[in-house]
């Protein structure tokens, strides 16, 4: 990604919901909104770990809280280490039969989780997912309302939908070297790597800045430079 793409990219997304940069974030490797509500929420963010790899690499470096002792520690994994292949096309419907109920129901895709964002709060966004993922549910040939089913079978179908799109939610096992504990961390390929592109361009702009000031140079011009020759200007501006 040229560096006047990256900048715009994150312009665009600065004022969004964390569901809207990761619009934003799909636009940049030529997946239309449109396009991009209909991929399941694993496939956006497997398209999303793609984009990191090329951006920034394949290795993610991040801080977490031991939330037994607060001890910080800096975890350090690759991309390919929290890869999660579907058994089949993750946007397919799936069938639950439990309890003596049958549960047909998709998995949540991005356009979901955008239509989350701009919805009034709720108290359970798991449950309104669920309620808006589920086609159709049937008990003793009786149609029967999503809020009527039991929580034994929204946990299954929960469960059934988490197994047909794995990337959706993917977990990281921490370990603390303090107090030995270990626990489970979620990892959001959509916020990470928003903070590191945001770190990136407010990097160019800063610049831009430096640049423009001493040499009078457009932003254009000196965003469409190589890296390696923007980072030798800068430091002969900053000596």
């Amino acid at each position: 990604m040229h560096a006047a793409d990256l900048v715009a990219a994150w312009e665009q997304g600065s004022d969004r919901t964390p569901a809207g940069r990761g619009e934003c974030l799909l636009d940049t490797v030529g997946i239309d909104p449109v396009r991009g509500c209909g991929l399941s929420v694993g496939q956006r963010d497997a398209l999303l770990m793609d984009l990191h790899g090329r951006l920034f690499g394949t290795e993610v470096t991040a801080l977490a809280t031991c939330p037994a002792c607060s001890e910080r520690l800096e975890v350090s994994f690759h991309l390919d280490d929290v890869r999660a292949r579907p058994p089949g096309d993750p946007t397919d419907p799936v069938e639950v039969e439990v309890e003596g109920y049958t549960v047909r129901a998709r998995p949540p895709t991005a356009g979901d989780l955008a239509a989350l964002d701009t919805t009034a709060p709720w108290p359970d966004a798991t449950r309104w997912l669920l309620e808006r993922c589920v086609l159709g549910a049937r008990r003793d040939g009786r149609e029967v309302a999503v809020g009527e089913l039991p929580e034994v079978v929204r946990v299954r179908v929960e469960a059934r939908l988490a197994e047909a799109d794995p990337q959706a939610d993917v977990q990281v096992v921490l370990g603390c070297p303090g107090c030995g504990g270990t626990w489970g961390a979620l990892f959001d390929i959509v916020s990470f790597l928003w903070q590191e592109l945001d770190a990136r361009a407010r990097g160019l702009l800063v610049a831009v800045h430096d640049l423009a000031s001493v040499y009078g140079w457009s932003e254009a011009d000196i965003l469409a430079m190589s890296p390696h020759r923007r980072s030798l200007y800068l430091e002969l501006v900053r000596r």
